[in-house]
């Protein structure tokens, strides 16, 4: 897990993700000088919540897929032939470094948001500010964990990347107009989790509820099992160049 660990502080593709996260929250002070940090406490979303969601996709798909755009997967094996391992190490690093960052950024954005959009009618609630922090944890997990699942299958960071994007913003759509199925794809159980934790009926694209929480939980966790079984079963089974 180290090396792991040193490769996100040593590489670009991390360090200028970061760097785009940490612009979108100095754009949420200038933001919340300005109008004040929103209904329901929007800044939190609005310069966190979306830009550590991109960003825990992009580092989903580096994480798994910086040695196969390095061709250095060989060296690596060498070193530690187990193979598994190596998903699971990369997938425990991802999580730990996912979670770490949008907590970070949350608390130091609620207490500064306060502050910033203190000349403003609305004010930070921080019951309502913890809900959509755990929600963000839901989300962000999920986009990371299927990048990187998605980018072992690829065995390509951009091609997992790409293929990311378009099913949670293309294919997962067209899925659930499907009767009956579209009712249980990976879209729908995030938005009915999303949805219970912020404890609101409508969401921002006035989506509502489908399932229960607890149906939403299995189906969500579902898919991450399948992708990231399938995502080791594909390291397992290729050779590797």
């Amino acid at each position: 897990m180290r090396a792991e660990f040193l490769k996100i502080r040593s590489m670009p593709t991390p360090f200028w993700t970061g760097v785009a996260m940490l612009i979108c929250f100095v754009l949420g002070i200038a933001a919340t000088i300005v109008w004040g940090i929103g209904e329901d406490n929007a800044v939190l979303d609005v310069a966190i919540g979306v830009p550590t969601m991109i960003g825990s996709l992009i580092l989903g798909s580096w994480i798994a897929g910086v040695e196969f755009g390095q061709n250095t997967l060989r060296r690596v094996l060498s070193a530690d032939p187990r193979r598994t391992r190596l998903v699971l190490v990369k997938l425990a690093t991802l999580l730990i470094v996912v979670v770490s960052v949008t907590t970070l950024l949350m608390a130091v954005g609620f207490l500064l948001y306060s502050v910033t959009g203190s000349g403003h009618p609305a004010e930070m609630d921080s019951g309502f500010a913890l809900r959509i922090w755990l929600a963000c944890l839901v989300t962000n997990v999920t986009y990371a964990v299927a990048a990187l699942s998605l980018t072992l299958l690829t065995r390509s960071m951009a091609g997992g990347m790409t293929i990311t994007f378009v099913f949670f913003f293309v294919l997962d759509g067209l899925l659930s107009l499907i009767p009956k199925v579209g009712d249980y794809t990976i879209g729908v159980a995030q938005t009915d989790i999303d949805l219970a934790i912020r404890q609101q009926s409508e969401g921002i694209f006035e989506t509502t509820t489908t399932n229960d929480t607890g149906i939403a939980v299995i189906v969500l966790v579902g898919w991450l099992a399948a992708f990231t079984i399938a995502g080791i079963i594909r390291t397992l089974r290729t050779e590797v160049k």
